[in-house]
């Protein structure tokens, strides 16, 4: 084990297995501003050795205050880049993966897929809920973070069945309703309290030490220098959640919470004999024609072997009929 993470090796209850954990969590950071330099810092130097960095923006003069893996030399380029050759700088056996784009509804799957624990460090509600409800439908461990003022918030989702934004804030504040940094101001110090606390329920969830921030939402005051948690029941938000227009549900959220629901395969009738659901029977090019004879007295689900054609077939539906229908989004259960 590298000498570097000693001092950590020998904290009780951590030592070379906590070490060993860090090493395999593979952990995307959505947001490269004043919380997710901080996170990217100290888990990589902590002993994370894959990270993967999604930011769209260019580094700002005005973002040097806090975002600590900038310098003015970095001013006009991509974040995600400078911050990679920033982390590099400091261990050169990293592996980071960089997407210098905004998580969106047409890529999060892509993007997602391949990491442990996904870290939402970004500033704006809309894509505060996309990661949210990605993370749920794919089922992937949340570290949230948010930081104004002087305040900031943290809350680790999606862990073990606990609950997740929507159970704290189910709906999207209203555009204009609540400022953003940019328009409230920011503490550069107050977005390192938050960063610092969000890379600790990282390195909680991925070495399954201490107790993470689940069922609560930990509020902190850097005026009066005041914590207070705010704890909330899971399961109070819907089991689905909106993107892309359609509703998506998981395999798993199906037979959780879906019994009783006419399942309708969208497949060719060559991939149902060689994987036989059982469901009702209605290949995708016979959607239109054939959608309005369905059963819609019952809750109609479509699936199909990855979700795309399941997705196409919920749309169809709502265009044609003005009826709502559910995908299941992720690959076909073997």
């Amino acid at each position: 084990m590298n000498e570097r993470y000693l001092r950590q090796i020998r904290i009780p209850h951590f030592g070379l297995d906590g070490q060993a954990a860090l090493t395999k969590t593979k952990v995307l950071i959505v947001g490269c501003g004043g919380l997710g330099c901080p996170v990217a810092m100290y888990l990589s130097r902590g002993g994370i050795r894959h990270l993967g960095l999604v930011d769209g923006d260019k580094v700002d003069v005005t973002n040097l205050h806090r975002q600590v893996l900038y310098g003015e030399a970095h001013v006009g380029a991509l974040k995600v880049q400078a911050a990679k050759a920033a982390l590099l700088e400091a261990d050169k056996g990293l592996t980071i993966d960089i997407y210098p784009t905004r998580l969106q509804k047409v890529n999060y799957k892509e993007i997602c897929a391949t990491y442990d624990v996904v870290v939402d460090c970004t500033d704006n509600f809309e894509t505060r809920y996309l990661i949210n409800d990605a993370c749920v439908l794919l089922d992937k461990p949340l570290v949230y973070g948010a930081a104004n003022g002087w305040e900031g918030q943290v809350a680790v989702f999606n862990v073990n069945k606990s609950g997740n934004l929507r159970d704290i804030f189910p709906e999207m504040p209203k555009p204009g309703t609540i400022q953003n940094c940019e328009e409230a101001g920011v503490l550069g110090v107050t977005t390192g309290v938050i960063g610092n606390m969000m890379a600790l329920e990282v390195i909680k969830v991925a070495t399954k030490i201490g107790t993470p921030l689940v069922n609560q939402l930990v509020q902190f005051d850097g005026e009066t220098n005041v914590y207070h948690s705010l704890k909330y029941k899971p399961g109070r938000s819907p089991s689905n959640v909106q993107i892309e227009g359609t509703t998506q549900i998981t395999w798993k959220a199906y037979h959780r919470d879906y019994k009783g629901a006419l399942l309708v395969d969208v497949r060719s009738l060559e991939e149902r004999a060689v994987q036989h659901i059982e469901s009702t029977h209605m290949p995708l090019s016979k959607v239109a024609n054939d959608v309005k004879s369905l059963d819609w007295s019952k809750q109609v689900i479509f699936f199909c072997a990855t979700g795309k054609r399941a997705l196409e077939a919920a749309d169809t539906t709502r265009k044609l009929m003005g009826k709502e229908s559910l995908a299941i989004i992720d690959t076909l259960e073997q």
